[in-house]
């Protein structure tokens, strides 16, 4: 489950949260990284593996940290800022870092993608992909909708840019609310991230309750058994005045409460589950 739906940057005060969503079933937590403490990580470190939840990461890169921007001063701030990540996933106990960080959320040129950022975005991933190896840690790139980013948005764009990286610990997060803006279907769009594919994130079309949408979960889960995929599906959904309200540009709720949200969404995953195996 995406800590998202709670907070921004989850912390201490979320641990009574943690062992609610073990109640409901849940295997694992992403938690988004954005500048949390070293003393909080580790404290929610030891509270995740007290109770047996594993554990993935998210971020995303500010204005003025863009690997994009023609300015090297920004460009170099993107690479610092992911190696804070990448040291902040590692005090969690995460090892996989995920997010459309190839590019600052919501930062435009007003132009089409050029072949100078996509070396400039190259460059950063493969400096950020060659520390976080050093720990043992797997960024997984998120492509994004064109609301979003401009530079990745596609699963083929993703798979792309993993192989111009040229690192194995580098591959692609499928987000099923992009993929519903961006792709065709999912039987197209996850075969085009190949052996890239990564992680799963399971958003619907508004971004709220799983099934309330109109997302493809029933063709999305038959893909992905048909390219026999064993990571992780994160249940993601935003809430207004939890996520800041500009970059996700959530405005109103698609469900009754965050807790009947989760506890739904982990019964129609089963639900689908099964259905698929039957």
């Amino acid at each position: 489950m995406d800590l998202r739906l709670w907070a921004h940057a989850p912390g201490v005060e979320q641990l009574p949260l943690l062992e609610m969503l073990v109640a409901q079933g849940y295997e694992g937590v992403e938690l988004p990284l954005a500048g949390q403490s070293a003393s909080t990580l580790k404290v929610l470190a030891i509270a995740l593996r007290d109770l047996g939840l594993a554990v993935t990461a998210s971020t995303r890169l500010p204005a003025g940290a863009n690997p994009v921007s023609p300015d090297a001063r920004e460009r170099q701030a993107a690479t610092d800022y992911l190696h804070q990540r990448v040291d902040e996933c590692a005090l969690l106990g995460s090892r996989l870092l995920c997010g459309g960080f190839y590019q600052a959320h919501g930062v435009f040129s007003g132009e089409p993608p050029s072949d100078r950022e996509w070396e400039w975005s190259r460059r950063c991933l493969r400096e950020a992909g060659e520390y976080a190896g050093k720990l043992g840690i797997t960024l997984a790139i998120e492509f994004q909708s064109r609301f979003d980013v401009h530079l990745i948005n596609t699963a083929a764009a993703a798979a792309r840019m993993c192989r111009d990286v040229g690192l194995d610990n580098i591959g692609v997060a499928y987000n099923t609310y992009h993929a519903h803006l961006e792709e065709t279907n999912p039987a197209r769009a996850l075969p085009a991230a190949g052996d890239r594919l990564l992680h799963v994130r399971l958003a619907e079309s508004q971004r709220g309750a799983l099934g309330r949408g109109q997302v493809q979960f029933s063709e999305t889960f038959a893909t992905l058994d048909f390219l026999d995929y064993a990571g992780w599906l994160v249940v993601e959904a935003l809430a207004p005045g939890v996520a800041p309200a500009h970059p996700e540009n959530v405005w109103r709720s698609s469900f009754d409460s965050p807790l009947q949200l989760s506890a739904d969404a982990i019964r129609l995953v089963k639900q689908v589950l099964r259905a698929q195996r039957q």
